[in-house]
């Protein structure tokens, strides 16, 4: 039987997923969560094989970190649509599968399966960005200044906050430029708001993000 935690805000959503597992009977067992905040002490305590957060707008990174930290069980992010940054990072944070809402009943019970399996479920479009960009590792000074660029702070305000020159913002900035393959401050905020959808001072206690995913297409496409 497959221990399954699924967490949702969306009451329709768990009567739904309720009859949908209830079809097959004896091989889940599935509990419910409807609060973020009780999601990891309630993960802990049951210890699911799976767990199916339903994500409706920006990915909460700090809670990724915590259930990996935390707990043995595989993650699968369920939602409606994500940028190739996002996805690669959530891999990153090692979560185990990404499912879309709009896919029938029965390949949401196939991805569960799956993952509970130890197989990977990222769908081909994803898995074929993930192979034609290219990763770039980044310190954590240099996480910061994307983060503190996508939050659209200028170079005095950034020295501000990191407690440097603005001189040294400059030089720092122009180097990232270079390295990640970005032509300005625009699209490196883009990049930053596509793979960390950063939030906070710059100082947070989040593990800084240790790669940064450039995909092979333009960076000038809209962020999702």
């Amino acid at each position: 039987m497959i221990s399954l935690v699924v967490y949702t805000t969306e009451p329709l959503n768990a009567m739904a997923f309720t009859s949908l597992v209830d079809s097959c009977p004896g091989e889940f067992r599935v509990s419910i969560v409807a609060e973020l905040a009780a999601l990891p002490k309630h993960v802990l305590a049951i210890k699911p094989d799976v767990i199916l957060l339903s994500v409706d707008g920006l990915i909460d990174w700090g809670l990724l970190h915590t259930l990996q930290r935390e707990s043995l069980s595989r993650v699968v992010l369920w939602l409606h649509e994500v940028a190739p940054e996002s996805a690669f990072r959530a891999k990153e944070c090692g979560v185990r599968g990404i499912l879309r809402k709009s896919l029938p009943a029965e390949m949401i019970l196939k991805c569960i399966r799956c993952v509970q399996e130890g197989e990977l479920w990222f769908e081909k479009t994803l898995t074929d960005t993930f192979l034609s960009g290219r990763t770039v590792r980044v310190s954590r000074r240099e996480q910061q200044l994307i983060t503190l660029v996508s939050q659209g702070l200028k170079n005095k305000e950034i020295a501000s906050v990191l407690e440097i020159s603005e001189g040294t913002v400059k030089v720092y900035l122009s180097r990232l430029f270079e390295k990640v393959g970005v032509r300005d401050r625009f699209e490196l905020a883009l990049l930053g708001l596509k793979s960390a959808s950063p939030a906070g001072d710059g100082h947070s206690d989040e593990p800084a993000l240790k790669n940064v995913f450039v995909p092979a297409s333009s960076l000038l496409s809209e962020p999702t």
